[in-house]
């Protein structure tokens, strides 16, 4: 007679094993997925390799069978690891949202705009912001082997500071994130590595309106609404916009291409003239409401600063 225990049957059906395997295999990967993008993106491929060796060493172990599997420390060694990765995504997926919730919850402004160096040279020397807004600058250096940064001041000697980006060698892109002071004003910004050379200007507006291309104010396309500018095939519709003066002037921007564009309007007849307003870049199919105060009656150029020779027009303010 055998002293053998009798074999249990399986405990749930057998379909439900895969299925569970899925939920819980799921489960890992999109915790696993909150962890990388919480962390800087440097580290995010050592900790993915690190990741995958965990990954093939579980595997081998439980290809291994039963002498691995009726250890009493391996099952709650791997329990453990699993619900870690878990609850590290969990935290991580928190981290991630604070920040969104509170950018949607009805604070300032948040602007986002773009300005890059080249030739030791930054390629807009005008940027214009709502005031108190929170802006996100997208700074790309395309000087190799030139480091860059942007430096912004209440005072044009540059020495008040109000935020003070990295310095980054390029080609590189960084991102500079900092609050316009809540009055009007002038700012001035500069590049500390050649602050002679890459100087510009910061006009902060009051209200809504602003550089950065918030929404609101009065429309100004003669119908009571905001007039529109539509790009399509790295081209304007319409090239001539009549608009009606006074107050604060919105222009629709449809950009229905697949690309960056945006506008730059000029107070003359071409692009050397002073810039009125400098849309921020739209990457497309999107739209955005750009605000800015109307200029008096005449004519001005306006341009898309990524298409200037193919992307231009007039527009005419009564």
């Amino acid at each position: 007679m055998s002293d053998e225990a009798p074999r249990r049957g399986p405990v749930l059906p057998p379909i439900a094993y895969p299925v569970l395997g899925l939920v819980f295999g799921g489960i890992l990967v999109y915790s696993f997925s909150r962890v990388l993008l919480a962390v800087k993106k440097d580290w995010a491929p050592v900790i993915g390799v690190l990741m995958a060796l965990n990954v093939l060493v579980g595997a081998a172990l439980v290809a291994y069978g039963s002498r691995v599997r009726r250890r009493p420390a391996s099952f709650p060694l791997l329990v453990g690891a699993a619900a870690g990765v878990i609850g590290i995504g969990v935290l991580a997926l928190n981290l991630n949202q604070q920040p969104v919730a509170k950018a949607q919850g009805g604070g300032p402004n948040v602007v986002s705009v773009a300005l890059a160096a080249q030739n030791i040279a930054f390629d807009k020397k005008e940027l214009t912001f709502p005031a108190g807004a929170k802006v996100t600058l997208s700074f790309d250096n395309k000087d190799s082997g030139v480091p860059h940064n942007f430096a912004l001041f209440s005072d044009q000697g540059a020495t008040q500071v109000i935020f003070r980006g990295e310095v980054i060698t390029g080609p590189k892109t960084t991102t500079y994130s900092f609050s316009v002071p809540p009055s009007p004003g002038t700012l001035y910004f500069h590049c500390d590595v050649h602050p002679t050379q890459m100087t510009g200007t910061v006009t902060v507006t009051a209200g809504s309106g602003g550089g950065g291309g918030a929404a609101g104010g009065a429309g100004g396309g003669g119908g009571g609404g905001p007039a529109t500018i539509t790009a399509k095939d790295t081209a304007f519709q319409p090239t001539d916009l009549t608009v009606t003066g006074g107050g604060q002037l919105t222009i629709h921007f449809d950009n229905q291409d697949a690309v960056t564009h945006n506008i730059a309007f000029f107070n003359g007849s071409d692009a050397t003239a002073p810039v009125l307003f400098r849309g921020d870049p739209v990457s497309g199919p999107a739209t955005k409401d750009y605000t800015f105060a109307a200029p008096p009656p005449g004519t001005y150029f306006f341009h898309c600063d990524f298409h200037p020779q193919q992307m231009t027009g007039k527009l005419i303010v009564k």
